[in-house]
């Protein structure tokens, strides 16, 4: 059985799993994120976060440790995360990134232009200065 359960920003565990990743940690004490632990019968598949603006959703912060790459634990993350936007009243959901687009195109995600993406997304700390200008901004359809 896959379980989520709330993590805080400052999990260390979840800290290295983004830092081994490559994924930013600049911004997981503000205000407005949830982030998760994701579990398949007690054994970590990985974390994965996100900020709800209204229904538009920004994913964020999902990594899996490179022990459990490749057994369909990012998906497995990345589905639960997308029930855990929906259950919050998520209804459109965005990401940036700049090295995993085939995975999560894979997973039905699309690349959108930035000009096309909400506001509120925009703004945020992962759109307007975390996440470089060349990450792709990608939504669910």
């Amino acid at each position: 059985m896959i379980a989520s359960t709330p993590i805080p920003g400052e999990d260390e565990r979840f800290r290295r799993a983004l830092l081994d990743a490559h994924l930013p940690i600049d911004d997981l004490d503000d205000a407005g994120r949830s982030f998760f632990r994701i579990e398949r019968d007690g054994q970590l598949l990985g974390f994965g976060g996100y900020e709800l603006y209204g229904q538009d959703a920004l994913l964020r912060s999902v990594a899996v440790p490179q022990e459990s790459r490749g057994t369909g634990a990012g998906r497995a993350v990345v589905e639960v995360m997308l029930r855990e936007i929906g259950n919050a009243g998520g209804k459109r959901v965005y990401l940036l990134t700049t090295s995993a687009a085939a995975f999560f195109e894979h997973l039905g995600f699309v690349r959108t232009d930035r000009l096309d993406a909400p506001a509120a997304i925009l703004g945020t700390r992962q759109a307007s200065s975390i996440c470089s200008s060349a990450a792709l901004l990608s939504r669910t359809i």
